[in-house]
């Protein structure tokens, strides 16, 4: 009877250790599991602030980059083709502007040439030095040929009553025409009277102011044309001026063949230039140039929103003969309207005459249109047809291509593509 209570009590027992160590398995399973997911939790955190802490750095330096950005001069309210120094006394912006062409000559007697042509490629750097007051420009040009040519480059000081100074290759100041950016041109070139007329790139200073309603400009010069020659041997001078009055309108818009209805507003313009040389430029050749030569220029534009018409009469009485001398009268005559915000249709009229001349007085005749992709001359492009009666042996070229210096009648195609930018 002994026995077997002890027995009974050690299957007690043993049960008993056996289920408490069943137990004791299942807790530290448990228990191990807890763990994973504390530690996993503990990682999630981890990574989580980590996360949060680098995009709060991200996030600041994207701050303190646009107040940065903010705080230069260099992008604060300027155009996009501008830079300019911390304290905002130098600044420097770039245009840059291309004229692509295709050209067709029809002329009697000759085989019809047709081509294309690079026409023009221009880039310009202006803007200020030292302070506001001083001011720089320098434009050069590149043709077909591929040899550049500056068309000017000065440095300018405006005293505090407006008045100005130029000194250095002086941009030209003389008629409307050749004023003008040939980005605002009408059509694909200026008038054919017009390159008679051009004073080419005068070396000297330039004085000028501008005020409400009317402005003017005075060059003293080495002389009309005295470009690109030997200076040693150039012994003339000339003054060149030009007189404006504005009873209306904006100055920037009323410099515009192009009277854009988006932008531009009524004006009215009347202009009148006049140049003197005298001296000798004594070299071999027909760059050769002796006496006093005198020239004269009066025009008149009136725009408004859509529509723009200008008149231009020329005058000269110049030593010599060929393409340059002799006394000689020319008119232009042009106007543009808008169909559409971007799209134009010109027509122009233009007449010469060599005084004392055998030859047959030149009239031409233009018609043409252009379309303007963004309402402005950022991009421009051009069909048109002229069509020239006379002689135009003895009158200048001046980057009016497809025209020949030949006495028969003329018919000439002309399409461009231009950008500016």
């Amino acid at each position: 009877m002994r026995t077997t209570r002890v027995c009974f009590f050690s299957l007690i027992l043993l049960t008993g250790w056996g289920s408490a160590a069943g137990q004791s398995d299942e807790i530290s399973t448990e228990i191990a599991a807890l763990r994973a997911e504390i530690d996993q939790y503990r990682e999630t955190a981890h990574r989580e602030s980590l996360d949060l802490v680098r995009r709060a750095e991200v996030r600041n330096i994207i701050v303190d980059a646009l107040e940065d950005s903010r705080g230069r001069t260099s992008f604060a309210e300027g155009p996009w083709n501008q830079v300019a120094s911390a304290d905002g006394l130098f600044t420097l912006e770039v245009d840059v502007f291309i004229q692509y062409d295709w050209v067709l000559n029809a002329t009697p007697g000759e085989h019809t040439q047709y081509g294309t042509d690079l026409n023009m490629a221009w880039i310009t750097l202006s803007g200020t030095v030292f302070s506001p007051a001083w001011s720089y420009g320098i434009a050069t040009s590149m043709y077909s040929d591929g040899i550049p040519s500056p068309e000017y480059a000065f440095l300018q000081y405006e005293f505090e009553d407006g008045l100005f100074l130029q000194a250095g290759i002086l941009p030209e100041a003389f008629s409307l025409e050749q004023a003008i950016s040939p980005t605002e041109q009408l059509g694909a070139s200026l008038s054919y009277a017009a390159g008679q007329f051009d004073a080419g790139r005068p070396e000297g200073l330039l004085v000028g102011k501008q005020l409400d309603d009317h402005r003017f400009w005075l060059t003293f010069s080495n002389g009309w044309g005295q470009s690109d020659i030997d200076s040693l041997k150039n012994q003339r001078m000339g003054v060149m001026g030009r007189f404006e009055f504005k009873p209306f309108g904006d100055w920037d818009s009323l410099y515009s063949f192009n009277p854009y209805p988006e932008s531009v507003t009524d004006g009215l313009l009347l202009g009148i230039g006049g140049a003197y040389d005298w001296g000798d430029y004594d070299v071999n050749g027909p760059s050769a140039v002796s006496g006093d030569a005198t020239r004269a220029t009066v025009d008149l534009s009136w725009q408004r929103s859509g529509l723009g018409l200008m008149a231009t009469g020329y005058y000269q009485d110049v030593p010599g003969g060929g393409g340059e001398g002799g006394r000689r009268w020319a008119g232009v005559g042009q106007g543009a309207f808008f169909l559409t915000p971007n799209w134009d249709v010109y027509v122009r009229g233009e007449w010469g005459t060599i005084l004392d001349s055998q030859q047959d007085d030149v009239v031409m005749a233009t018609i043409g249109t252009s379309w303007f992709p963004a309402g402005n001359s950022q991009v421009k492009v051009t069909a048109e047809f002229i069509q020239s009666w006379g002689s135009t042996v003895d009158w200048l070229v001046d980057g009016d291509l497809g025209v020949l210096q030949v006495d028969e009648p003329q018919s000439i195609i002309r399409a461009q593509v231009q950008l500016a930018f």
